[in-house]
């Protein structure tokens, strides 16, 4: 009989609801009983020799626990989230059984770095609310599978910027500031400022009669979140925010409704969007910034006329010249092979159209060159 036939598979039971009593309860573990998993798939592409203090530098360095650690020092332990151990040898000791937790590494790693460094968080009621947290514990590794590949591969989604925009304005409307809505999330005070800043001014244009729906393209949040990202755009609106709750106190109404028909289009007007991708809202912010570019696209709404007036005459003009001699360039190289045009019947038309737009290029470059003193 064959090695391979000789092999016993294991059954992995992916049943949620197939556990012991006993696993169905949540447990209160001192943190320091609690062992980083030295096969967690997150320290797949990060060396380390799998001891505890190894694991716990790649967790610092790599995966940005700063934020975590913040908000676990301000708010607590989340007991709606419980850790999820097994007891399993670990090499390090001995191959005596420890509580390993296979879900919550990271969280966990902020925990100790917390609880290890009290001169950094000098707060003692609060490091001692955290020395102990809620686990849950299973029978072995595999009957964790099935709740690890939910969470990180199905069911636990990050929300978009539109949605964090809106649970954050909530925060603020109910009477706290950035720098505390930084604190409970653990995120950035600058992302916040712009998410809540972006979805004040989306409520603003609905007051206005403005409306997503409006949009003659798909609503994009980031649109707009990028577009009074600028300072210079920001000026050009007259855009003031609050510095505590960065909810925008007032904006320029007309200017607004002229950004949002630029970014959105008008089905009710019409009109088109100017901005047809987002890496032209660059190009918009640096129109913005110039009076005689903004004008243009008032009176055009041309994005690459009113571009053009974002520059020196001298750089437009180098500009559109290498731009012009490319293109002619990979004409000549497609089409010289076959030698001169031959007028026949059945491309009679088209031969004369080419001479005819050939002409009128070469009229063009001429006054260009006369005007100009090349």
């Amino acid at each position: 009989m064959s090695t391979k036939s000789k092999r016993k598979t294991t059954h992995i039971d992916l049943t949620a609801f197939d556990r012991t009593p006993g696993e169905k309860q949540i447990q209160e573990k001192p943190v320091k009983d609690l062992k980083l998993d030295p096969k967690n798939p997150r320290l797949v592409e990060f060396p380390h020799t799998g001891t505890q203090a190894s694991i716990q530098k790649v967790m610092e360095r790599e995966f940005n626990l700063q934020p975590l650690k913040d908000s676990l020092y301000r708010n607590g332990f989340f007991y709606e989230e419980p850790l999820v151990v097994v007891e399993e040898p670990l090499a390090e000791y001995g191959n005596k059984r420890v509580l390993v937790v296979i879900e919550g590494n990271r969280r966990l790693a902020a925990l100790k770095s917390i609880l290890e460094s009290p001169t950094e968080f000098p707060n003692e009621e609060a490091r001692e609310r955290l020395k102990s947290i809620p686990v849950v514990q299973r029978d072995n590794r595999e009957e964790t599978l099935p709740y690890v590949g939910f969470r990180h591969i199905t069911g636990v989604i990050p929300w978009e910027a539109a949605a964090k925009a809106q649970y954050a304005l909530h925060l603020v409307k109910g009477g706290h500031t950035v720098e505390e809505i930084a604190q409970l999330i653990g995120n950035e005070t600058r992302d916040i400022s712009r998410w809540i800043r972006t979805q004040s001014l989306i409520e603003k244009a609905e007051d206005s009669g403005l409306s997503q729906d409006d949009a003659t393209s798909k609503f994009y949040f980031s649109y707009l979140l990028t577009s009074t990202d600028a300072p210079a755009t920001k000026k050009w609106l007259k855009l003031e925010t609050d510095k505590e709750t960065a909810v925008v106190r007032s904006v320029d109404a007309d200017r607004f409704k002229r950004l949002w028909t630029w970014l959105y289009g008008s089905k009710e007007a019409e009109a088109s969007p100017v901005v047809t991708e987002s890496r032209q809202i660059h190009r918009l912010n640096r129109i913005l910034a110039v009076s005689a570019a903004t004008r243009e696209l008032e009176k055009t709404g041309n994005l690459n006329r009113a571009f053009a007036h974002t520059k020196s005459r001298e750089e437009y003009l180098a500009e559109g010249l290498s731009r012009v001699r490319s293109d002619l360039q990979d004409m000549l190289a497609t089409v010289a092979a076959e030698g001169p045009l031959v007028e026949e019947v059945a491309n009679r038309e088209l031969v004369r159209t080419a001479k005819k737009e050939f002409q009128q290029v070469e009229r063009v470059l001429a006054t260009l060159k006369k005007t100009l003193g090349l």
